[in-house]
């Protein structure tokens, strides 16, 4: 499989003896820029990245593609501004 930043693959772990050892084995290709923006968005110590698997089946059996998703909570401090609609005119209305 060829490597494409910000993806990953989970495979079968075909050496798996025993029950104590993964089902899947693979990796997540991320970009030193991308870590370096994650770093910098996030000011606590945790940093939530939500995946997302998706079968496939390749020469070499089944397989998981990942991606991901970088998930930052809402600010609480942050006030929501609601979104303000444009008033209705009367050539808008159909009757």
């Amino acid at each position: 499989m060829a490597t494409y930043p910000n993806k990953g693959k989970l495979s079968v772990n075909s050496y798996k003896t025993k029950d104590s050892q993964p089902d899947h084995k693979g990796e997540i290709v991320m970009l030193r820029s991308t870590l370096k923006e994650l770093m910098e968005e996030h000011d606590g110590d945790e940093i939530v990245i939500k995946l997302s698997g998706y079968n496939a089946d390749g020469q070499y059996g089944a397989w998981i593609k990942l991606s991901w998703n970088n998930f930052k909570p809402a600010d609480p401090a942050s006030p929501r501004t609601p979104v303000q609609e444009a008033p209705l005119k009367d050539e808008d209305i159909p009757f």
